[in-house]
């Protein structure tokens, strides 16, 4: 070998090495947020707490009775859930199966919530991975450490729900994404088409997500057909799974089967629509909920129109206000609205983005088609739905704060992400 070759084999095998230490602190923040949301659940459930914002825990709850493919005909619940969201029971049932020997040393509840927490930790990755392909290290860390502690994506990695499995799917697309926009592959493709089929088998609505490459590829190239047939072709998981779901449910007729609740998509759809009552008191409830409540918790206390008869634990009342009931939350958005007001003045904004215009456009298209579709069809139980659209919120507004010339502007990072920790725990830690 020569001493060229052996040269080069070594920055080969450098090039792989610092490849692989660059993921290090991604996952020991994914390993700080299992342990926290793992944490989390046992205080949540002992307290009675897992029910909040309309999160059907005791329908999850039977996944860890185990033998769950053998159950799903003879349980409502299980059928329930399997109709609409088989990407989340197919992956419990399995995790059910290869943790049972812990069951000796380790309740089963607690495995299953430890699969839901070991999801959300899956999604901080993703989130931090995401951030890292448009922001330099240290501000991808500190926003993914911010997407982290957000309220929706904390609680719900913290109960039994397929709404993290639906988050952290989410995150893992917008990640692929972007840093397959970078270098194009078919792999990397079919990759991102496999994340979006899986999404929509877990909720269908996760189609909109197609929003972001689409329009991406639009304010780059324009619509020529050529530029966008690959977005077709990965389009069709979205109809595939539909498809599927569909299939699921005619051939499934039992009691979760008759009830237009749980019948078919559509009718579903239907049945919401039909009992909302819209008005501009709930346009403004659903704004605060899904753009604020879900990423930092106004107050302690979420028992707002709570009923026990029916296993609701509660909401927080629609009033921005309660945040300065607080002195952590009333910092927190002060320093918030100060920190994004400066990154957008002209002396500060950072280095031009206008390569990513298509993405930040993607991004808020498909927020803004799920807020809008949410807002329609359940706008009253919006936090429940809220954990997918959390990172391309956080990305709207983060990624000026991280490329900004603010002074000490990974210190107010910093500090943002420790007051969110202290907002949205003193919320799980409970009134």
């Amino acid at each position: 070998m020569t001493g060229s070759s052996i040269a080069a084999a070594h920055g080969a095998r450098g090039a792989y090495a610092s490849a692989g230490s660059a993921h290090v602190p991604f996952a020991l923040m994914a390993l700080a947020a299992f342990a926290l949301y793992w944490a989390s659940s046992f205080h949540l459930d002992a307290t009675h707490r897992t029910t909040h914002f309309a999160a059907d825990t005791w329908f999850y709850a039977e996944l860890a009775k185990g033998d769950v493919l053998g159950r799903i005909s003879g349980s409502y619940f299980l059928d329930r859930i399997f109709r609409f969201h088989p990407t989340t029971v197919l992956m419990a049932a399995a995790w059910m199966e290869i943790v049972r020997p812990l069951s000796v040393w380790i309740a089963p509840e607690h495995l299953l919530k430890a699969l839901f927490a070991l999801v959300g930790a899956a999604g901080v990755w993703a989130g931090a991975w995401a951030f890292a392909a448009i922001v330099p290290r240290r501000q991808a860390l500190l926003l993914g450490a911010i997407y982290a502690c957000s309220l929706s994506v904390w609680y719900f990695s913290s109960i039994e729900e397929s709404k993290i499995v639906g988050a952290t799917l989410s995150a893992l697309y917008i990640a692929v994404y972007l840093h397959m926009r970078q270098t194009w592959t078919l792999r990397r493709a079919a990759l991102l088409t496999t994340i979006l089929l899986l999404a929509c088998l877990n909720e269908i609505v996760a189609g909109f997500l197609v929003v972001i490459p689409l329009v991406d590829s639009a304010v780059q190239r324009g619509l020529a057909p050529r530029h966008l047939r690959w977005i077709g072709t990965h389009a069709l998981a979205a109809p595939v799974a539909l498809a599927i779901l569909e299939g699921l449910m005619r051939g499934r007729i039992s009691a979760a089967g008759y009830h237009p609740e749980g019948a078919t998509h559509f009718s579903m759809l239907l049945y919401y629509i039909a009992q909302n009552n819209y008005s501009l008191w709930g346009l403004h409830a659903f704004v605060v909920k899904w753009l604020f409540f879900s990423i930092a918790a106004p107050s302690r206390d979420a028992s707002y129109l709570a009923d026990a008869n029916v296993n609701y634990g509660g909401d927080f009342e629609p009033l921005a206000m309660h945040y300065f009931s607080s002195p952590a939350s009333a910092a927190l958005v002060i320093l918030f609205a100060a920190l994004l007001a400066a990154s957008l003045l002209p002396r500060y904004r950072g280095q031009a983005l206008g390569g990513l215009v298509g993405v930040f456009a993607g991004l808020a298209g498909f927020a803004l088609l799920r807020g809008v579709f949410f807002l329609v069809f359940l706008p009253y139980e919006c936090i429940l739905f809220s954990s997918p659209v959390v990172l391309a919120h956080l990305m709207l507004v983060g990624v000026p704060m991280a490329v900004s010339r603010v002074p000490a502007k990974q210190g107010l990072l910093a500090a943002l992400a420790a007051l969110l920790f202290l907002t949205n725990g003193a919320f799980i830690a409970g009134p």
